[in-house]
């Protein structure tokens, strides 16, 4: 397994590099449904074959990933200083100026807009707090300390919204943070989770003590398994809303019902404990075991769920739902698909025609633990249909040319396709517009079937 430092650094620069390089793209299409949406089931459940509860992994290999996951879940209660240097923040103030971009009214981002952001970032007092805290409500991870946006070029194909590229990731309630320090006007903390590095609302946030910290690294945990989930405090009061992928620490188990502590941030910016009590249904223990029926479960709950690049409105994109299918069995996963594709036994399929990739998928294919791997995109292959390979992934659309001009036909959201899907579209890109024409590899999780 990897060294933690090394996973993190790596993981939050080749995020940053991406959303510089981005490939999805505003669409001007979309208004056609393409035939995989209409022809497709998009019932995961029925692309199991086989036994329901055979293992995806054997016990050995989920004990391996759980022992990895919890050294990495909680690594931020770890550290005595910030895991990222200053170089991180100098890129990203130079990145931001090296490009004309607009704001939500399409207007144009100036150099006295940033250089505002660069004196609130306080950057001499970077690495001078470094206290450790947790996150009490769902919140962001964001480049510079603000909520507004920066969009490129919405004329230009994957520029636009929801392309926000300010916006790092999402992260759940009840996450480890480590915070280097606080802006100058006190709402943001530039904080590291596990897998990516950002502002958030210092609100959002709440300092840990270590009495707590070994309490909660001693627990079992449970995971939520469906969105939404509503988590109100024993006098009934609403705290937040747990999606697929919240970890909590777990205090008791019944037949209906399981209780949970929940962070709550006190009048000093201190976390308190609450106890929960949530559906058992819902809410599991932790780890899930590995099976199809499981996988199903989860990946049920996030159909149809729309994309948000970074987890833009609290939505998902490619990464992040593989991210959050994962999770509850206790596999940790790195932010951005290009780090993803490398968490497992790779196959390379990148000098392979169509024909040799559908052979080597379906032959070599784990249903619900592959991952498919493209520039930019990565999806979780579930099965089979009519001899090709099924995937369930979140994409935002389809390359087009309309006019002689590249644009997207608009999917935006958790879908189960094949590997070509839009191959009816008069407009369907003639290089590239195929997904199975850029897929690059497969990552098997757990090693070979």
């Amino acid at each position: 397994m990897r060294a933690i430092k090394l996973v993190l650094v790596t993981s939050l620069l080749v995020t940053i590099f991406a959303l510089s390089n981005s490939l999805p793209a505003l669409s001007s299409t979309g208004k056609v449904r393409i035939k995989d949406l209409t022809e497709l089931t998009q019932d995961p459940f029925l692309y199991i074959s086989g036994d329901f509860n055979k293992r995806l992994l054997t016990t050995g290999e989920q004990l391996d990933y759980l022992r990895e996951f919890r050294k990495l879940y909680f690594s931020p209660w770890d550290q005595t200083s910030p895991r990222h240097s200053m170089d991180v923040h100098k890129w990203i103030f130079r990145h931001f100026g090296s490009g004309k971009g607009f704001g939500e009214n399409l207007n144009g981002r100036d150099e006295e807009w940033l250089e505002n952001l660069r004196n609130n970032a306080d950057l001499e007092s970077f690495g001078t707090l470094n206290r450790k805290a947790v996150s009490v409500r769902r919140t962001d991870l964001r480049l510079l300390p603000t909520e507004r946006p920066f969009f490129y070029d919405s004329s230009l194909p994957g520029e636009g919204y929801p392309f926000d590229y300010i916006q790092n990731s999402g992260v759940h309630p009840g996450e480890p943070l480590f915070i280097s320090h606080i802006s100058k006007n006190g709402a943001w903390a530039w904080s590291e989770t596990s897998y990516a590095a950002g502002w958030v609302k210092i609100q959002d946030t709440a300092f840990v003590d270590e009495e707590l910290i070994k309490r909660w690294k001693s627990l079992p945990l449970g995971t939520a398994v469906r969105d939404d989930l509503p988590v109100k405090d024993e006098k009934g009061i609403f705290q937040f809303s747990a999606d697929t992928g919240t970890i909590l620490p777990l205090t008791s188990r019944y037949i209906l019902r399981n209780r949970a502590i929940i962070p709550v941030r006190d009048v000093n910016g201190n976390a308190v404990e609450k106890t929960v009590t949530l559906d058992a249904a819902s809410f599991t223990p932790h780890p899930l075991p590995m099976t199809a029926w499981n996988a199903a479960i989860v990946c049920e709950g996030l159909m149809d769920t729309n994309y948000g690049w970074g987890g833009m409105l609290g939505n998902r994109d490619c990464s992040a739902t593989i991210r959050d299918i994962l999770l509850p069995f206790g596999i940790w996963m790195p932010r951005n698909s290009a780090a993803q594709a490398r968490t497992g036994l790779a196959i390379d399929l990148s000098e392979m025609d169509r024909a040799g990739k559908t052979t080597a998928i379906l032959r070599e294919g784990k249903p619900f633990a592959t991952l498919v791997n493209k520039p930019g995109h990565v999806m979780l292959y579930i099965g089979s249909h009519k001899g090709q390979p099924v995937v369930l992934h979140n994409a935002w659309g389809l390359k087009t040319l309309e006019n002689g001009k590249e644009s997207r036909h608009i999917i935006g959201k958790t879908v189960i396709t094949t590997l070509e899907p839009g191959k009816e579209l008069e407009n369907l890109h003639p290089d590239n517009g195929l997904l199975i024409d850029t897929v690059g590899s497969i990552t098997l999780l757990g090693g070979i079937k």
